[in-house]
């Protein structure tokens, strides 16, 4: 077992992120809880207490639509890479250092979602590493 870990978020592929949104919020009850572009998506983080929700929409349109991965934060990436490792999981990649532009972020106090939120002050990046579970989940560590 990897001490410290808590499953953190479910991160899905949808066609619009924006419509997404819309939905989730206005229909579901979520929260945003921040907002960034990569050069190969658009991503919003929502919140329902403090249960999170990661919405991905690929630029390129080239993912299935639906559950892409599993979200794990970790206080130790190096431990928990080794554990995994261990027990046979799948490495994929990472880890890697994550620096988003975050914005359109929300004003929250719950521990949780402060770590989700933006990475700490003493370090503008969050570590993240890919596995797969024995049946092709993608299973995402971060270290935050």
């Amino acid at each position: 077992m990897i001490e410290g870990m808590i499953l953190e978020h479910v991160g899905i592929v949808v066609k619009d992120r924006d419509a997404s949104v819309e939905f989730y919020t206005r229909i579901m009850g979520f929260k945003i809880l921040r907002k960034y572009e990569t050069d190969t998506m658009r991503v919003a983080y929502m919140y329902l207490d403090d249960q999170l929700l990661e919405v991905n929409e690929f630029l390129a349109k080239d993912k299935p639509l639906g559950l892409w991965h599993l979200g794990f934060r970790v206080d130790d990436m190096d431990k928990a890479m080794a554990e995994l490792k261990k027990h046979g999981a799948e490495y994929v990649d990472g880890p890697t250092k994550f620096q988003p532009k975050i914005y359109a972020t929300a004003d929250v106090s719950n521990e949780k979602l402060l770590r989700a939120l933006r990475p700490p002050t003493d370090q503008p990046y969050w570590r993240i590493s890919n596995f797969r579970d024995p049946n092709g989940v993608l299973l995402e560590l971060l270290e935050r």
